[in-house]
């Protein structure tokens, strides 16, 4: 098994890219975030990752993440409304994707969720550091 194709992260990355929920033209990364507009990444964050445990062995799970964004941001309306816009649809987006179950290729994955609106983390003059938090939800078999 390739790590680091088959990793939970990769998945959702390749999901994203797939799926045009990005723009091709703008780079997603793991770990790191650039400072140029417009950047995203997938950043893990710290949870229990077990939501429930079956007496069988199986587990439900969690893997929690936020998806950022570096864009561009100033005293214009429009523009900081299209930052915002961008993660409305990303939450319609991704509810449609469930209903349709078209999901990050993780294995017994159930859904993908947002866990927020997404918010503006940071800013400078010309750019905005935006975040959302999302999760997947799969399950486990017994080890």
């Amino acid at each position: 098994m390739d790590t680091k194709t088959e990793t939970k992260i990769n998945k959702i990355r390749e999901y994203f890219i797939k799926n045009k929920i990005i723009d091709e033209d703008s780079c997603i990364n793991v770990d790191f975030l650039g400072e140029e507009p417009t950047e995203f990444a997938i950043m893990p964050i710290p949870v229990n990752p077990i939501v429930k445990k079956y007496i069988t062995g199986q587990s439900y799970r969690q893997f929690v993440f936020q998806l950022i964004s570096r864009n561009f941001y100033s005293a214009d309306v429009m523009q900081n409304i299209s930052n915002s816009a961008f993660y409305e649809k990303l939450c319609e987006l991704i509810e449609l994707n469930n209903k349709k179950r078209i999901l990050p290729d993780i294995d017994g994955i159930d859904k993908i969720e947002c866990l927020d609106n997404g918010a503006i983390l940071n800013t400078t003059t010309n750019t905005a550091q935006y975040s959302i938090q999302m999760r997947i939800l799969y399950f486990k078999e017994a080890i």
